[in-house]
Parts: structure tokens; sequence; C-alpha cells
């Protein structure tokens, strides 16, 4: 059986020249390297006008799979997912998806927080929070 393997940018390079211990350090490296870029899904914050949008890449999942709570001034974001062993799947590797994760992020006093959306679309999960009228921009007239 032919073992595939994949560049990972950030390993360090090895400069050992003997080839079977790199080979053996690979070997036992891969379970661990295997889910380090997709343990917390990547996230976008978009300041708009009247809010800001949260952008969380999560393909491959339902809008029933994710927990969204407010703890105070912490909004978290979690899944928690069963995942299924197929071993009719095929797999040799596994680099991407989660069955669970938890990311939080600290809000301001000045958003609205009883004026919180979410929506589930295309494997984003998009929050909007509203701004309160005081945080919106506006001119301020010279005298």
């Amino acid at each position: 059986m032919t073992r595939l393997s994949t560049y990972t940018p950030t390993r360090t390079r090895e400069y050992n020249n003997d080839d079977f211990s790199r080979l053996f350090n690979r070997f036992f490296e891969q379970e661990a390297d295997c889910n380090q870029y997709f343990a917390i899904p990547p996230a976008n914050i978009v300041e708009e006008e009247k809010n800001f949008r949260i952008e969380m890449a999560v393909p491959g999942y339902t809008k029933s799979d994710f927990h969204i709570e407010l703890d105070e001034n912490r909004l978290i974001v979690s899944l928690d997912k069963e995942e299924k062993q197929d071993q009719a799947s095929g797999y040799l590797m596994k680099e991407f998806g989660f069955n669970s994760f938890s990311r939080s992020f600290r809000l301001s006093n000045k958003v609205d927080k009883e004026n919180i959306s979410a929506r589930y679309e295309n494997g984003m999960l998009l929050i909007t929070v509203p701004k309160n009228k005081e945080m919106m921009h506006r001119s301020i007239e010279i005298s």
C-alpha cells in the first residue's frame, strides 16, 4: 500500500540527513498533524455601518448542529456532533472536518445584544451583531 503524504507549511524543516529517522518521525507525527488546522474554524469579523458581521467557515453541517449562546459580554459559538465511524468510507487519512469546537467572541457594551441574529448558508455561519445608536457613525458639525 502506498502511503500518501501532504504538504504541511507550518512543519519545521528537518535538517537531519538520516532518511529512516525522518520517515519514522513523519509516520508518528501524521496523526497529530491531521486536525491541527481545523480544531477551531476560521472566522472573519466585518464592521459595517449598522452592525458587525462574524463569518465562520464551517462546511458540511446543518444549522441545528450549532449552538450560539450569549453569556454576559461573550458570544459563544459551539458545535458538538457525534462522528460516525464508517469502515466502508475508504478514508486513508482525514484532514478536514471536526465533530466539536467552541469559540467565543468578546462583545462591547455598545452593541445591541437583544437583536443578535444568525444564519447558515453555503457552509458559512453568519452572525450579525447590531451596533447601538451611540456606536453608529455620525457627522459632527463644527461651530
